[in-house]
């Protein structure tokens, strides 16, 4: 039915009368919209891909540090510290890594602090919009990673009970369901828990790995697993094999409709050599299948485990696991990436595998363990056998820089394009009154400022005077933040704004709409896999510490002597308009690193220590005097990411 002059005076007369609508008239003023067929998963915050593409904010990567001899124009592989999603949609502008990833495998936190207990301890209710939240976080990076992907690129998304159901169907928005290639249920580690009459479930005993490619055409090496198979026969009929060659080799009459694949003087060589025979009993031909060691293995895999604990980092991924991933779904020099790097078994197996890597992380205490492990490989899975060198790699920073000293040390060329990249302007060269610009920004011009000038109100006054009455509405001036000499965002002249844009202010109101947030270092065990959604970017500002260093005997005999932190005074140091307040100056700690015998040229962490244990020891950090070398290097790393670095020696640790 449609709306037509008579229901539409008598809807307006029953609006008029304030009277009940029918409910005829619903479908008459909201008409059903029509939908594809298609199954989506719909939720409150979920954004349009269009969107997330095109605004998810680009961070470039600052190189911090070079380990191997990197030569000139060759691939090196990246360990990037930063927000995962903003990295992603950094590589994209990469055309060497752009739609060239084969393989991408990701282990993402499982939302496992969802749950809310009631007094007696049952679920009481799901934080709906935490999953929501959750769903929609993953969402956004499965949609670079899809962009990232070569054509013939898999993805392994590594799950558990909690979300794996969600994500399969927003996996199959984004990847397109004829592109699913597997669900593999993998084993957990096996829980020894007391038996009990009755149980309110019974324990999980497998992870899921959602298995997508990019496009249909894309094929897989089938897994093998160990398992001992003796040698048998198998016949040619039980395996569906219709052939080109007779039974009269046998001196048999061939079956109506039957033929072998083998073409004669094969079949005679494999004959000669006891590898092909009649059936005693039916005559059939059949073939000999030598004895092994591996099988083809289905989508159970229940030969292995997921978990290992050799670098003593929660959620750590076993090799074997990865091992079979990459072989599964790579060759030999093919890019491997993995996002939620971790401990970075990811890499460390690529490396033995022969694959190029790129891992990502945003906590300093995977970055640590993976630099450590790279250190430490072994030829063999399992980190067992001979050392083996890594290929040269570079650590990069992505949205948290070395400070403005970086700024100043750079190029002018170098600077402009770090400039716009942060604030994520078109370059372009062109002139307005005969002033040169540098680039274009929400259809506004863009001016870079030299990074040794000082921009003043006074420059903003004399660039009015030049180009103000070429402007429509705005300009934006991007600046290193200790070269501006005013507070305000923007200077108004004439009906014109001139936003000023510095570097590595937090995104202002008009470029984002929404607040500068930064990765947050854990200051527990337990906040060590927590999600982590930053956006933006700063500078790097060591915190304050002032600490006391002696060593000691311990009473109770499990170590001769230990060496002693105690921290006196710990500060974040924070240059922000918008500061992170915390109640007691301590709580900006977030953990405590030591290298017990720093070689002088890049940290291998021995020991870490999270803020809540230092502070039940009343802000002591306790290191065991053993394998000790000439230097100790200590890192003290607030919740910010910064980190304030301390080198001793074991005679800067006074007896007491």
């Amino acid at each position: 039915m449609e709306m037509d002059k008579e229901l539409g005076r008598n809807l307006i007369e029953l609006i008029r009368e304030g009277k009940p609508i029918p409910v005829l008239y619903k479908n008459l003023l909201f008409p059903i919209e029509e939908k594809p067929k298609e199954i989506e998963l719909v939720y409150g915050c979920k954004e349009r891909k269009e969107d997330i593409l095109a605004d998810t904010m680009s961070v470039p990567f600052q190189a911090a540090k070079k380990f191997g001899n990197l030569k000139e124009g060759e691939w090196h592989n990246k360990l990037i510290f930063g927000d995962n999603l903003q990295a992603l949609k950094f590589m994209l502008k990469d055309p060497e890594i752009k739609a060239k990833v084969k393989l991408v495998y990701i282990d993402p936190p499982f939302a496992t602090q969802e749950e809310f207990k009631s007094s007696h301890g049952e679920v009481a209710y799901h934080d709906k919009i935490k999953g929501a939240e959750f769903v929609e976080f993953l969402r956004k990076r499965l949609i670079f990673l899809r962009e990232l992907l070569a054509h013939d690129g898999i993805i392994f998304l590594h799950l558990d009970y909690r979300k794996a159901h969600y994500l399969k169907v927003v996996m199959d928005e984004i990847f397109g369901e004829n592109n699913f290639v597997n669900e593999i249920a993998v084993k957990r580690i096996r829980k020894n828990v007391r038996e009990r009459e009755k149980v309110r479930s019974v324990n999980v005993g497998y992870d899921q790995i959602l298995v997508y490619s990019k496009s249909s055409s894309r094929y897989i090496k089938p897994p093998l697993k160990k398992e001992k198979k003796p040698e048998r026969w198998h016949s040619f009929e039980a395996s569906g094999i219709r052939t080109g060659m007779d039974y009269e080799l046998f001196g048999r009459r061939p079956k109506s409709g039957n033929h072998w694949r083998w073409k004669k003087e094969r079949a005679q060589k494999a004959i000669r050599e006891r590898r092909l025979r009649p059936n005693p009993r039916t005559g059939t031909p059949e073939y000999l299948v030598p004895a092994s060691t591996h099988v083809v293995c289905d989508s159970l895999w229940d030969d292995i485990t997921a978990y290992s604990f050799k670098w003593n980092f929660p959620t750590e991924k076993k090799e074997e696991l990865l091992q079979r991933i990459i072989e599964v779904g790579s060759e030999g020099g093919d890019l491997i990436l993995d996002c939620f790097a971790g401990s970075g078994t990811t890499g460390a197996v690529a490396e033995k595998l022969k694959r190029r890597w790129i891992m990502v992380d945003s906590s300093k205490l995977a970055i640590y363990t993976m630099v450590k492990r790279l250190f430490s490989l072994r030829q063999k899975i399992g980190n067992r056998g001979e050392h083996l060198k890594a290929k040269p790699f570079v650590l990069y920073n992505a949205g948290l820089y070395e400070d403005h000293g970086f700024i100043l040390s750079v190029g002018e060329q170098e600077y402009k394009k770090f400039a716009m990249e942060l604030f994520q302007v078109e370059p372009k060269d062109f002139e307005i009154n005969g002033l040169n610009m540098d680039g274009i920004l929400l259809n506004c011009p863009v001016k870079v400022f030299s990074q040794r000038g000082y921009l003043t109100e006074e420059y903003v006054d004399r660039l009015d005077d030049v180009v103000g009455e070429y402007l429509r509405a705005r300009m934006f001036i991007i600046a290193p933040a200790s070269r501006v000499y005013f507070l305000q965002d923007y200077i108004e002249k004439n009906g014109i704004r001139y936003y000023v844009l510095r570097i590595p202010y937090s995104i202002i109101d008009e470029l984002h709409k929404q607040r500068f947030t930064r990765p947050v270092q854990p200051t527990s065990s337990r906040e060590v896999n927590q999600l982590i959604d930053a956006v933006g970017f700063d500078f790097i500002r060591p915190p304050h510490v002032e600490a006391e260093y002696y060593r000691r005997k311990r009473r109770d005999k499990l170590v001769d002597q230990e060496l002693i932190l105690e921290m006196k005074d710990f500060k974040a140091e924070q240059r922000s308009k918008d500061p992170i307040e915390f109640e007691d100056p301590k709580d900006a700690l977030s953990m405590v690193l030591v290298d017990r015998n720093y070689n002088g040229n890049y940290f291998n962490m021995t020991d870490y220590f999270f803020k809540d244990q230092i502070e039940k020891e009343k802000w002591k950090v306790r290191v065991p005097v053993t394998k000790i070398g000439k230097k100790i290097m200590i890192i003290y790393l607030d919740v910010l990411g910064n980190e304030a670095i301390e080198v001793k020696s074991i005679n800067d640790f006074k007896t007491r």
